[in-house]
């Protein structure tokens, strides 16, 4: 065996992406939310990154905007007109960035304060709060806690008492069930309340309301009125300060008809007008200036630059990327959901020339508000097969599907619901064929439970 060094040459491609290429791509897939929290780091942290204030805010257009710039193409750019404030655009942006929610601990301290609670009453409570499970619960006994803390057993056990009576109620009790009755207080049918949480809640998640009607000896009528007053008791009182809830549905761009045509808008009004800083650049253009000074300035100038470009980029592609689903989609806009037909992103990417990669950045996380309403851009693609008895698989999308199964059941009888099954014939007769399973999957993401658990008791047939 030898070991030996040689010099050799050898060819081969590679695909390099340069900086600004890899924030081109970022800023693409982000949406608008993302991409102001985004435009907002940029500001603080370059200097030479300036923005213009734009006037008070608008609704979105119902027809084509009366000044619009239009493309070649016949696509049209919906842009609210520049700033001319002499206000700086920079401070007037960063102020407006949402603030974060306050935390758990902030919004009960800040209920002690209006109550006046004495301060060692107070700190003991902080404490409690500080031991709650996410879900707003203490599912220990005071005594250990008391002794892990080395606080007073009466201390904790009045702390408690004051916690139980601040907002959200509930907080602080020992389960789920303690939570929720502590909610109910005050109600005159809380200890039936009380036996259904302890005693039938197996019953009442199998849908069994007869069997519990005839243990508690009172009408099914008036367990389900019951019933529907205990909808709002709340077993997890804490959750709203800890679970990341779905943020609605926010429009990044906008479609609509006009005279039968497609017309399409990117809403870039709640972006500030960027630019570079002509003072910052005229400086690091002056040869008089510090030889640091401007080698400090320079990259800041290109990454300024490099921003610009790539958020006038993403508004550009998501706006060509829109017209082109849209127009695909055209009877998704005169008919509703129903209509969507299977699209798939390569068919977009072909007729656009671009990657297919480049067109699942550009919907990745954006909506588009239309006159049925806001939906997002991935629900107008389904590669699923176009063998409807409809135009171009007409209404055979996902989201089509998706929206008669919501239909069928919201029209069915409540005393008799439709089994999946029976679904599966009901869409059959309207001309859309999919699988039994196809059905199941679509009614779980639906939020829909099985037919067994929407009956009714006591509804007339």
């Amino acid at each position: 065996m030898s070991l030996e060094v040689r010099l050799g040459q050898r060819q081969e491609q590679r695909l390099a992406l340069l900086p600004q290429m890899l924030q081109s791509i970022e800023v693409l897939q982000l949406a608008t939310a993302d991409l102001l929290q985004k435009v907002a780091a940029e500001l603080q942290q370059n200097e030479t990154l300036e923005a213009a204030v734009r006037p008070a805010a608008e609704p979105p257009p119902v027809a084509p905007p009366r000044a619009a710039e239009s493309f070649d193409d016949g696509v049209t750019p919906w842009r609210r007109g520049g700033g001319g404030d002499d206000e700086d655009g920079k401070s007037a942006f960063l102020a407006n960035v949402p603030a974060r929610p306050p935390s758990l601990p902030e919004h009960v301290r800040d209920q002690l304060a209006f109550r006046a609670a004495p301060p060692l009453l107070a700190e003991a409570v902080q404490l409690l709060v500080e031991h709650l499970d996410e879900r707003g619960l203490l599912p220990f006994e005071l005594v250990e806690l008391a002794e892990r803390l080395d606080v007073p057993l009466e201390l904790l056990t009045e702390a408690r008492a004051l916690l139980a009576t601040l907002e959200p109620r509930g907080l602080g009790a020992p389960d789920p069930v303690a939570a929720m009755l502590a909610q109910a207080q005050g109600d005159p049918d809380l200890p039936r309340m009380e036996r259904l949480l302890r005693e039938h809640l197996d019953e009442l998640a199998r849908n069994k309301l007869p069997d519990v009607a005839r243990a508690l000896a009172i009408p099914l009528d008036e367990l389900r009125e019951l019933l529907d007053r205990m909808r709002d008791l709340n077993p997890r009182p804490a959750a709203a300060f800890h679970d990341a809830a779905e943020p609605p549905l926010r429009a990044d761009a906008y479609a609509w008809l006009h005279d039968g045509a497609v017309c399409v808008a990117v809403d870039d009004a709640s972006l500030p007008d960027l630019q570079v800083s002509a003072e910052y650049a005229a400086l690091a253009r002056d040869r008089g200036t510090a030889p640091e000074v401007r080698a400090y300035l320079k990259p800041k100038l290109r990454s300024a630059r490099d921003f610009i470009d790539a958020v006038a980029h993403r508004q550009a592609t998501l706006l060509r990327v829109v017209d082109a689903v849209l127009r695909a989609q055209v009877a998704f806009l005169q008919k509703g959901a129903t209509a969507i037909k299977p699209l798939r992103m390569a068919d977009v990417a072909a007729q656009l020339g671009m990657h297919a990669s480049t067109i699942s950045r550009a919907i990745a996380g954006k909506s588009v508000q239309t006159d049925r309403g806001v939906f997002r851009l991935r629900d107008f693609f389904d590669g699923g097969r176009a063998e409807a008895d409809g135009p171009d698989g007409e209404g055979q999308g996902r989201l089509a599907i998706a929206q008669r199964i919501a239909e069928l059941v919201a029209a069915e009888d409540k005393a008799r619901p439709l089994s999946d099954d029976e679904l599966v014939e009901r869409l059959a007769a309207a001309g859309i064929r999919c699988a039994r399973r196809t059905v199941t999957k679509h009614r779980r993401q639906l939020g829909l439970p099985s037919s067994y658990l929407r009956r009714r008791y006591g509804d007339t047939p």
